[in-house]
């Protein structure tokens, strides 16, 4: 009694257990299969029960119902074990697909067949020891070892994965499934019939069991007698071992099997934090990825802002380009002036940016189609060899993946640009829309480079324009003056009037000093004016020198800043120009003796201003009220100046105390200032 009320309390908290983890939730390999489990164990608990109650005796009318249900019990138990080890078997790791008729196939029918044939036709005794027997051989026993097996492989599997502790306790639930299969499933009572013990008995025997046999008996097999004579205990206290061994192990699998989801669980959590991690990552690479390109785009438009040399813009665009786009080689071509093939204008590698001086033709297949067909191309894999053959100049290591997009100006080609890269990563959809954006601003830049000479040649020509109304209002005027002049001399000399001729000797010789002063005048303004290979300060001095030796006016000078001042190409020809217009009015009208020029570098003490250059002509002559008209027309013309360039032009002059001509322009910005190229940090 004591070992049935152990073994059907064992198994009766293994379906106590089973269920409770059914309530509780949650993905594992037993889920599934965790209803007949519990199914199981408190239907065999209740069968070892009743074997309780039945083995006590003395039960009375309670008797018959108590066997009743032992016989229902038995193959209830037995097809429950069945479905679950069944279960296990096919789902906690994969299966051929044929192996889901094997139930069916094999076990049900010949379970019936034999269970029926063998208990109606065999077996002379009482019904409930063939059910008994033939539950454990036909649904017991291979349940029994479809579970083992299922926890065995489960042993096999997280020994693979790395789980020590899971295999071992995989390996002890599959072994109690064994000792289980054994002691219940395969070890029945004496019968006549295998595996259990055969008897020559006589078939007319209203008892098989009973030992009143005619002959002589001849016993063998595996019964409950012979695991006595064996062990020294009877079956039952074995299947009581084997309840404890079953129930331990496969509620600690069910615990296992909850930390590996819980493992997995944490797995999934830090995959998607490393996905979190990796995607913000991309996130604040793809943002700093913009802001550099921004960057690089705004510089160069400051740059063609402010009418650099397209060359120097041409090596800026350039290197931020290939440096940004990670690439070993990056040209830029232009169409021929004969408009019949493509040259290398400028070329960007490691350590070296250049102007190319000497024509060299570019022959590449893929750089020619994109310049011919208008079209974009980037490599979507590594290039075969040969391919990329005269697509790159100046690099010793062989390409293996281009970029490239064509030069549009007023939608014509124009030329074409494109970058190569010496290892196997190809180039995105991304990198060719950055690509685009430089060639847009290599268009832009011709095109300003384009728009800068036409303005050059617009100031060639005012300028022009400028000394042929100054040599038509002056040195025209004065020679058909001085022609005047000489026939009246030459009266004069007819007539013998000697003093009148000397008196107008003397104006002709002031007409021809003052017309000396206005053409030498136009000459250094010419000088100045035009020539580009002086510093802006430079120039200024040497005029200013040249303007005190040609007028004999003392002049000096002073600059507070040692270097060039940052002014735009358009302010400094301003400021030249509203110096000359200046000191023409002191030699024509100031009869000064001293000319003394300031120019003065302020910053106004704001970190984001850039300054303003001031430049003041000072003379010491005899003043004149600013509405005098001799000097509107000139004043004018500085205030035009200073205000095309957004500066200011201020006039102080009094009577006799001399006069003040103050310009005061902004200067650029200092990342306004220009260079041969940009470099990215």
């Amino acid at each position: 009694m004591i070992n049935y009320f152990f073994y059907g309390l064992s198994f009766f908290v293994l379906g106590l257990a089973a269920f409770l983890r059914i309530r509780q939730g949650g993905e594992f390999p037993l889920r599934k299969h965790l209803p007949w489990l519990a199914a199981f164990g408190f239907a065999v608990g209740a069968t070892g029960w009743i074997d309780m109650f039945l083995a006590g005796g003395e039960l009375g009318d309670f008797e018959p119902v108590l066997r009743t249900l032992l016989i229902v019990s038995h193959p209830i138990s037995g097809l429950l074990l069945l479905k679950f080890g069944w279960g296990i078997f096919k789902e906690m790791l994969a299966l051929p697909a044929w192996t889901i008729f094997i139930p069916g196939v094999f076990i049900v029918p010949i379970a019936y067949v034999i269970t029926y044939a063998a208990t109606t036709f065999i077996t002379p005794s009482p019904i409930e020891i063939p059910i008994d027997i033939w539950s454990r051989y036909l649904l017991y026993l291979p349940g029994s070892i479809l579970a083992a097996v299922g926890f065995l492989r489960q042993w096999h599997y997280q020994g693979k994965l790395g789980f020590p502790e899971v295999s071992r306790l995989m390996l002890a639930a599959g072994l109690a499934f064994v000792f289980e299969a054994i002691v219940v499933g395969l070890i029945v009572p004496a019968a006549p019939y295998g595996p259990a013990s055969y008897y020559n008995y006589d078939r007319v025997s209203d008892n098989a069991f009973t030992g009143e046999l005619i002959g002589i008996m001849q016993p063998f097999g595996i019964n409950y007698e012979r695991v006595i004579e064996a062990t020294g205990v009877s079956i039952e206290f074995w299947r009581m071992v084997s309840a404890f061994a079953v129930t331990l192990f496969v509620v600690k699998a069910l615990d296992v099997f909850d930390e590996i989801r819980k493992m997995q669980l944490k797995a999934l959590q830090n995959e998607r934090d490393l996905a979190q991690k990796i995607a913000l990552e991309t996130q604040i690479s793809a943002r700093e990825t913009a802001e550099r390109w921004t960057d690089a785009l705004v510089n160069i438009n400051r740059q063609i802002a402010d009418l650099e040399h397209v060359d120097n813009i041409l090596l800026g665009i350039a290197e931020n380009a290939r440096q940004l786009l990670k690439s070993n080689f990056l040209g830029i071509a232009l169409l021929d002036e004969a408009r019949t093939g493509l040259h290398l204008k400028c070329y960007s590698i490691t350590g070296e940016t250049q102007i190319v001086n000497t024509p060299i033709p570019v022959e590449n297949e893929l750089v020619l189609d994109v310049f011919q067909n208008c079209r974009y191309y980037r490599s979507g894999r590594v290039e075969p060899a040969g391919v990329l053959e005269n697509a790159y100049f100046f690099v010793d290591c062989d390409p293996k993946t281009l970029a490239g997009v064509y030069l549009n100006l007023d939608n014509s080609p124009i030329g074409a640009m494109w970058v190569t890269g010496c290892d196997d990563s190809v180039y995105s959809e991304e990198d060719l829309i950055w690509l685009e954006c430089m060639a847009d601003q290599v268009v832009i830049a011709i095109q300003h480079g384009l728009m800068t000479s036409q303005l050059q040649s617009f100031s060639v020509t005012e300028e022009r324009a400028r000394i042929a109304r100054e040599m038509h209002d002056g040195l025209a005027q004065v020679l058909g003056y001085l022609n005047l002049q000489v026939q009246t001399i030459e009266a004069l000399y007819v007539s013998g009037k000697s003093e009148l001729l000397k008196k107008e000797l003397k104006h002709m010789r002031q007409a021809i000093k003052t017309a000396h002063g206005d053409v030498r005048e136009n000459i250094l303004s010419l000088r100045t004016t035009l020539a580009d290979e002086k510093g802006l300060l430079s120039a200024v001095e040497e005029y200013l020198k040249e303007f005190g030796i040609q007028t004999g006016v003392k002049t000096d000078v002073s600059i507070n800043h040692q270097q060039d001042i940052n002014l735009s190409s358009i302010a400094e020809v301003q400021l030249v120009c509203i110096l000359q217009e200046a000191l023409a009015n002191v030699r024509k009208h100031a009869e000064a003796e001293h000319v003394h020029l300031n120019i003065y570098f302020s910053n106004t003490g704001e970190d984001d201003s850039p300054g303003y250059v001031e430049m003041r002509v000072i003379d010491d002559g005899n003043g004149f009220v600013m509405s005098d008209s001799k000097r509107r027309f000139g004043l004018k013309t500085m205030q035009e100046r200073a205000t095309s360039v957004d500066g200011e032009l201020m006039v102080d002059s009094k009577v006799g105390e001399g006069t003040v001509v103050t310009c005061r322009i902004p200067c650029l910005k200092p990342e306004s200032i220009s260079s041969r190229s940009i470099v990215l940090s």
